[in-house]
């Protein structure tokens, strides 16, 4: 079984380019962002964000208007060569549809988040045809030592250098192998954007999916709710990462939720992918061939960024 075409890659970042930091959602912590900054800076890249990104309105990262046009002006900035973010927490929904996609497949840049950032994987993903990133963001990144690490492994994957791009001891719950497109990201944000313009197309992907501090009916709702919006149908394999926060017991009936979900469907799904919410957080490129082997309990991803030595492992 195959998966659809992939999406273009971004340039691999090089040293000296121009690495913007954006707050699509809610507001954070100063001095954890400015860790992540100088981390980015560490690693011989530009680091660029707007004095307003320190902005509150409410809970947010300043008001939608800000937020929009700090992203968009990032997207269409052509020295700008990535676009990290500073936090997830919830606000990206509010400003999609002002984005330019169209821009951003004119010139394709990275843009990598995760958690609420959701959102905005899908819609660079299905509106522009760009492959995007799930992983850490600055400010989140720079509250820990563990969080640095992964934010600094992300830059190695941007840039094209060794990266864990395999990721192995994944468990199997249902036995096949595909390669196909990987996709998805955090479960509640996936199930808000059914019936949306933003819905997930999991026809031919495979679909990662991570939740963190929901009870056990939450999960299961939104599993529901993907199943009757037709989300599943063509589905090429399923990849489960944490749902920590919940009781062992909830935790433990989590996959079934999904096989259930997929009826009869002969398509490989495995779990214990170590990614989103939690650490360590390894960056995920989606819309990026990949070969799923439950039997191996492996998912290695071909070269993610153009110009990209090759095929690399753990």
């Amino acid at each position: 079984m195959g998966g659809r075409a992939a999406l273009r890659t971004p340039p691999a970042l090089r040293p000296g380019d121009l690495v913007a930091v954006a707050a699509p959602a809610s507001a954070f912590d100063r001095a954890a962002f400015r860790r992540g900054a100088e981390l980015i800076a560490a690693r011989g890249y530009r680091v660029a964000y707007r004095e307003d990104i320190f902005a509150r309105a409410g809970t947010f990262a300043g008001d939608d208007e800000r937020r929009a046009a700090e992203l968009n002006g990032w997207i269409r900035d052509p020295e700008v060569k990535a676009i990290l973010c500073a936090r997830g927490g919830w606000g990206t929904a509010r400003i999609a549809d002002r984005l330019d996609y169209r821009a951003l497949a004119r010139r394709p840049k990275a843009i990598a988040g995760f958690s609420d950032l959701t959102t905005l994987l899908l819609a660079v993903t299905q509106r522009a045809g760009i492959a995007a990133f799930h992983g850490p963001m600055v400010a989140s990144a720079g509250k820990s030592v563990d969080g640095l690490r992964d934010l600094a492994r992300l830059l190695s994957l941007l840039s094209g250098a060794a990266a864990p791009l395999a990721h192995r001891g994944l468990r199997a719950l249902r036995p096949g192998r595909v390669r196909a497109p990987l996709t998805g990201g955090n479960l509640s944000l996936l199930a808000s954007a059914a019936g949306t313009l933003l819905q997930p197309d999991l026809r031919g992907r495979i679909l990662f999916v991570e939740e963190v501090n929901e009870p056990f009916y939450r999960p299961d709702r939104a599993v529901r709710q993907l199943l009757l919006a037709g989300v599943f149908r063509g589905v090429a394999g399923v990849v489960l990462g944490r749902f920590s926060g919940m009781k062992p017991s909830e935790q433990r009936a989590v996959p079934q939720l999904f096989l259930e979900a997929l009826g009869s469907r002969r398509v490989p799904v495995v779990a214990g992918l170590a990614a989103g919410h939690g650490t360590p957080n390894r960056a995920l490129p989606f819309g990026v061939p990949a070969t799923l082997d439950a039997g191996a309990g492996t998912l290695v991803f071909d070269p993610c960024v153009a110009g990209s030595p090759g095929r690399h492992g753990k």
